[in-house]
């Protein structure tokens, strides 16, 4: 039992002088991307709208760590500079504001996805896999 509370405490202090020595380097990561949470797709028809998205450049659906759906729009932010820099730091939003290295996937220890899907084949897969049943029967005539 104290071997775990004093590695808990060794982790604990490792992580909070790694969290200090790290700033923002400029490599404007979080700025190429606009991400934001969808509704859990619950029929088929909302299978049919995911393949629509997908449909389109620089888009992907994720699945995050918290098992919450997300669309990912890889755009870069109009204020980011040739170096990486916001351009407008003074007058950035608020989310700009709030991001935290906490967040950075660039210097995070792994995925921030446990699926991440960039075409409808990736996403029909990863259904057919799980048995989801997703496709519209086609009507004979």
């Amino acid at each position: 039992m104290i071997f775990i509370i004093m590695a808990g405490k060794i982790k604990q202090t490792f992580t909070e002088k790694v969290r200090r020595e790290l700033t923002c380097d400029g490599c404007g990561e979080c700025c190429h991307y606009v991400a934001l949470e969808i509704d859990r797709p619950r029929s088929k028809r909302d299978y049919s709208d995911l393949f629509w998205h997908l449909l389109h450049e620089k888009v992907s659906i994720y699945i995050g760590h918290d098992r919450s759906w997300n669309m990912e729009f890889m755009t870069k932010c109009v204020n980011l500079t040739k170096d990486g820099m916001c351009g407008d730091y003074e007058n950035r939003p608020v989310i700009c504001r709030q991001y935290s290295l906490d967040n950075c996937t660039r210097h995070s220890d792994g995925k921030y996805y446990l699926h991440k899907f960039r075409s409808p084949e990736e996403l029909k897969t990863y259904l057919k896999g799980r048995k989801v049943d997703f496709e519209f029967k086609r009507r004979r005539k």
